[in-house]
């Protein structure tokens, strides 16, 4: 467990809004922030769904002048930052608006601090570039549009490099958000599979923070609370998508998981998930929550207690049972609560072929990226124990069930 003489240092946005109708008041926010001319980045669903107004009209309401860009792509890459950024640089925006799901705002971030820093974006990549984010760029004020990744206060920004592996920026200041508002009701009309997929995202996160070597008792009490309110809520969310409680609880589970998971990273599961996302065009969450039991059960060996403590916050009975019985009660419930919400529980059923595992393997061990992610696991990475969890994931094949 946590070692109590360890000193650490936690990382948090500056402001937070939270609660239905909070949207209205970003045109307030934007004028304390003194901006003049604002530019919102979204992709190209949010304003099919009506999402774009409710921040365009208060935005106008306060006189400000705004523009949009609606072109942000799923698993964003640097391009999609530099065509963001010369944008907001053709406008004299002073103020970006990000609006969406983790892509919208993880460019936003991306973009509002390069803008403060000159060169080559790709060279602010910390594990293969020179650079670092060392002034303050434009402010950004996040609004997202799922409940799930977290990335409207995390001081990271996840970009795929020009060479298609998914890296990210910081952790830096310079990278959190100004605000960030959280309005339930902007995650109301999210469908199903959405719902599902960014859901599992923000389950993920929480359980992960619990497994890191960095966690510790703050963002561990932000996790297991996140876990609760998943697991209490995302069936609901996912069938009954009207339900403005589950709706709410949701969005509160992603706020939770994102000062946890903000101050201590993500480990396996996120790993895998980021991987085959470089190589497969499968929704972030989706890949994170076929990854995620069998990550749990790897871990079983080393941190029983930890699981347990997991198992607890999902609400399974432990009573009676020892530390590593309490854990796989944790594992299970977790891929049940895949199935129930209408995922799928192994890599085959993603489409990815069975002889693609070598080349997985071999990108992991090689690459800078993930070898960063793996050297936050409490339990070592080799090519053996790595094949091998990459095979049961595979092949959906967990514990005796």
């Amino acid at each position: 467990m946590f070692e109590p003489l360890r000193s650490v240092e936690l990382l948090f946005p500056s402001k937070v809004l939270f609660g239905v109708d909070t949207v209205k008041r970003v045109g307030l926010e934007a004028k304390q922030l003194n901006a003049k001319r604002i530019l919102v980045i979204t992709d190209p669903g949010v304003p099919k769904v009506g999402l774009l107004n409710k921040v365009m009209e208060p935005l106008e309401k306060e006189n400000l002048k705004a523009e949009y860009y609606d072109k942000v792509e799923p698993e964003p890459s640097i391009t999609s930052v530099e065509d963001i950024f010369s944008q907001a640089r053709r406008i004299g925006a002073d103020l970006l608006v990000g609006l969406g799901g983790g892509s919208s705002l993880d460019v936003t971030k991306a973009a509002g601090a390069l803008m403060g820093n000159s060169g080559d974006p790709e060279d602010y990549f910390p594990l293969t570039g020179k650079k670092e984010f060392v002034n303050p760029g434009v402010p950004v004020i996040n609004i997202p549009t799922t409940a799930g990744t977290g990335a409207e206060i995390t001081p990271w920004s996840v970009i795929k490099t020009r060479k298609g592996i998914k890296a990210w920026y910081g952790p830096s200041k310079y990278l959190s958000p100004a605000v960030a508002i959280v309005d339930p009701i902007m995650s109301s009309t999210m469908p199903p599979r959405l719902t599902a997929s960014t859901g599992m995202d923000a389950l993920a996160h929480g359980i992960e923070s619990v497994l890191t070597k960095t966690s510790n008792p703050f963002p561990e009490d932000h996790a297991l609370r996140s876990i609760r309110l998943v697991s209490q809520n995302l069936r609901t969310a996912v069938y009954q998508g009207d339900n403005l409680e589950a709706r709410y609880n949701m969005a509160l589970a992603a706020l939770t998981e994102a000062f946890s998971e903000g101050n201590t990273g993500c480990v396996e599961a996120h790993a895998i998930g980021m991987l085959v996302g470089s190589f497969h065009a499968v929704h972030h969450g989706m890949s994170c929550a076929v990854a995620l039991p069998y990550a749990m059960e790897f871990n079983s060996v080393i941190l029983p207690d930890r699981l347990k403590l997991v198992a607890e916050a999902m609400g399974e009975e432990v009573t009676g049972l020892s530390q590593r019985e309490a854990a796989y009660q944790g594992i299970y419930a977790v891929r049940q609560l895949v199935r129930d919400v209408g995922l799928p529980t192994s890599f085959r059923e993603l489409g990815v072929r069975k002889d693609e595992i070598t080349n997985l393997v071999n990108t992991v061990m090689s690459d800078p990226w993930m070898r960063n992610v793996y050297g936050g696991c409490m339990r070592p990475i080799d090519k053996e124990s790595l094949t091998m969890l990459l095979e049961n994931m595979w092949e959906g094949k967990l514990g005796e069930r």
